[in-house]
């Protein structure tokens, strides 16, 4: 969903959302919120649910949708241009991030969140790389319900990434949307 900064964007009965809480941030990221709950709410129904009749929780396994009768793994990512969504309805963790393809992951911010030997090798890489290594960290990282505060002991390859042992298969949009990039990781059958 593209994000639109220039309207606000209406909050009043809208499933899956803490009033108090949007009311506290500033316009533009209290839009891409919303634009990500939306996105979350279109999935919902698509599969047949009502999020009117269930309520969101952040647990050790991630996101999580519950009404009663399911139980669903999800995922919500959001630039300043691009909110997206992501739901799993088998139980496995999923995380999603989306970041704009010509973002530049600045050493400042890997050395925030990438251990020294990641460091080394990132600065020596492309931005293009740099940007995949970051969106894997931050899609595993929502799929623990962990965040970017696990990001250093999640270790990223092309395809998979592990954290504490624990694999997860990165899947990457090939196509960009509104000009960014999205990654996906999902709890490996076999972890």
């Amino acid at each position: 969903m593209k994000v639109d900064s220039e309207y606000i964007l209406d909050v009043e009965g809208l499933p899956l959302t803490n009033p108090s809480q949007i009311a506290r941030m500033v316009p533009k990221r209290r839009n891409q919120h919303i634009a990500g709950r939306l996105c979350l709410i279109d999935l919902l129904q698509r599969q047949g649910l009502n999020p009117l009749s269930g309520e969101l929780n952040l647990t050790s396994d991630g996101l999580r949708f519950s009404d009663g009768e399911s139980d669903i793994t999800v995922s919500i990512a959001h630039s300043e241009s691009l909110a997206v969504a992501v739901l799993f309805d088998g139980g496995k963790r999923i995380g999603i991030d989306c970041e704009p393809q010509n973002r530049d992951i600045s050493e400042g911010a890997l050395q925030e969140f990438c251990t020294p030997q990641e460091i080394r090798s990132l600065v020596a890489s492309d931005s293009s790389v740099r940007l995949h290594h970051w969106m894997v960290k931050e899609a595993v990282g929502k799929a623990t319900g962990e965040g970017m505060s696990a990001s250093r002991r999640i270790h990223v390859a092309s395809t998979e990434a592990t954290l504490d042992g624990i694999r997860y298969s990165v899947h990457s949009i090939p196509e960009t949307i509104l000009n960014h990039r999205v990654v996906i990781a999902i709890l490996h059958s076999d972890s």
